[in-house]
């Protein structure tokens, strides 16, 4: 069976680790790592690199940002230290430079950190994310497309050991005026508002007092901050994110916004009176419609009485066939560009 193609940079990967010699036989440059070594792999959810680094001897510890389903998440990886760090390589380039940073802060002199994507990742230019105080970095690996690259920690990297020595200002107006807005490497329109979300605002209705929202996929918190502008009083606004750096940024952006960590509708306490939602399509450089699938068909279970879901996304997407087979009530009620706003809800009973 073909595995997805995310997956591949990860079995390439786990080919490496396990080729190499075990624990203790490697030369002495660089130094052989500790009698009961321990590896830290960051960003990667697929289990091949993971097992294949167990089963060679390495105590292995994972950290991951997006809430994925059977596994934890938190905005920044653990202490440490680690004889090893394996990075996977992320989408965005700011996002490397931050992994990088982090892994190199988790080893000691001498030690490895490893990178490793695919071409289409941006593997092949990757050298120059790594941090100062590391070695000029040397590919171990090209196989299917993918990169195995590695260098050796000389002396701590530049910037502090935090996820607030990353954080971005940028201006974001959404059609009241310019906000200093906070983002983080990686996260969904960093340093910007993208078409489709400014598209989603404008057909975000002015909600009367007493309205429950629910905004899924909330990123940095711009839709229900928006929406929340022009809602009545004791209006209250429920921000569902699977990554765990982007509410840590809508917590910044909205102080004391209900925020919560997950990936299902289902598991929140409804019901709401509309949701919204700019929802994440692609899985790495793939495109996925399973969360808007999964999205539709909770969203029923939480909704009031007349209630009412709003989707935005490309309007080459089959997103109408989704939604029509849940829901009796449906209609397009804004394009521009290449984007659509559909509105979906069931009869009053």
């Amino acid at each position: 069976m073909t595995p997805p193609h995310g997956e591949i940079p990860s079995q390439v990967a786990a080919e490496w680790a396990r080729r190499r010699p075990p624990p203790g036989d490697e030369a002495p440059t660089p130094p052989a790592p500790p009698p009961a070594p321990t590896a830290l792999v960051l960003g990667d959810p697929a289990p091949h690199l993971p097992r294949a680094l167990a089963r060679t001897g390495y105590a292995v510890t994972r950290w991951l940002r997006h809430l994925t389903r059977g596994q934890l998440c938190s905005p920044w990886p653990p202490p440490g230290p680690f004889g090893e760090v394996w990075v996977r390589m992320p989408r965005s380039s700011q996002e490397a430079v931050m992994l990088l940073h982090a892994a190199a802060a988790r080893v000691g002199g001498g030690a490895r950190i490893h990178l490793y994507g695919a071409r289409n990742e941006g593997i092949r230019s990757a050298a120059r994310h790594f941090p100062e105080g590391t070695e000029p970095p040397v590919t171990l690996l090209i196989k299917r497309r993918c990169r195995v690259l590695a260098t050796t920690r000389r002396a701590p990297p530049p910037r502090p050991d935090a996820l607030d020595s990353w954080e971005i200002r940028a201006p974001v107006d959404w059609g009241a005026g310019p906000r200093d807005w906070i983002f983080y490497p990686g996260v969904f329109a960093c340093g910007r508002l993208d078409p489709a979300t400014a598209l989603l605002i404008d057909c975000i209705p002015a909600l009367p007092t007493g309205t429950r929202l629910l905004d899924f996929g909330a990123g940095t918190g711009v839709v229900a901050a928006a929406a929340l502008e022009r809602a009545g009083h004791g209006t209250q606004a429920v921000l569902l994110e699977r990554d765990a750096i982007s509410l840590v940024a809508a917590s910044r952006n909205l102080p004391g916004a209900n925020l919560v960590l997950g990936r299902r509708v289902a598991a929140l306490p409804g019901p709401f009176d509309l949701i919204v939602s700019n929802p994440p399509i692609h899985a790495g450089s793939a495109q996925n419609l399973h969360t808007v699938e999964e999205l539709v068909r909770e969203a029923p279970g939480v909704l009031a009485p007349g209630g009412r879901l709003m989707v935005v996304a490309q309007r080459r997407l089959p997103v109408p066939r989704i939604l029509e087979r849940t829901f009796p009530l449906m209609n397009t009620i804004a394009d521009r560009e290449s984007f659509r706003v559909w509105e979906a809800g069931r009869r009053r009973h």
